[in-house]
This record gives C-alpha cells, structure tokens and sequence, in this order.
C-alpha cells in the first residue's frame, strides 16, 4: 500500500482504513486498475486513495470532509 507522509509523521493507508472504520463511514477498495492510481468507493462518492490520505492529515477525514471533498470534485467535473 502507498505511504504519503505529513510534515513529520507517515501516513498509511491502513491508517485511512482504520479511521473509516472507526467511523462507520461505508467504503469499499482500494480498487485499481494496472497503472493507475487506486481509489475507494466511500459512501456514494469514488476518491483517490491520495485525497483520503490528505483529508486524514488535515483531520478532515469524517462524513462532512467528504461531502464537502465530493461536492468540490462535481463542480470541478461539472465545469461549475
């Protein structure tokens, strides 16, 4: 599993994991395909592995961090 790492603390992916777990935040993944990045599904929205990692570090990872993250990544795809 990838690492990204924060000003001085690592971050896995496990710990994403753990963390949605803890919080009873519906998630299936990681999924990926060969040569891509991996993604989740979380609740009704598909993130990057990536955007999980930093919504952890900004301690946004919670059902609001992620609506709003969701909500942020349609109005960039819906050209909004």
């Amino acid at each position: 599993m990838a690492k990204a790492r924060s000003a001085s603390v690592p971050v896995s992916i496990d710990t994403v994991i753990d963390s949605l777990r803890s919080q009873e935040i519906a998630f299936r993944g990681p999924f990926s395909k060969p040569g891509n990045r991996a993604f989740f599904v979380v609740e009704n929205s598909i993130l990057l592995e990536s955007e999980l990692v930093d919504l952890l570090i900004q301690n946004k990872l919670n059902p609001q961090g992620i609506h709003e993250l969701a909500k942020r990544i349609d109005a960039t795809n819906s050209g909004q």
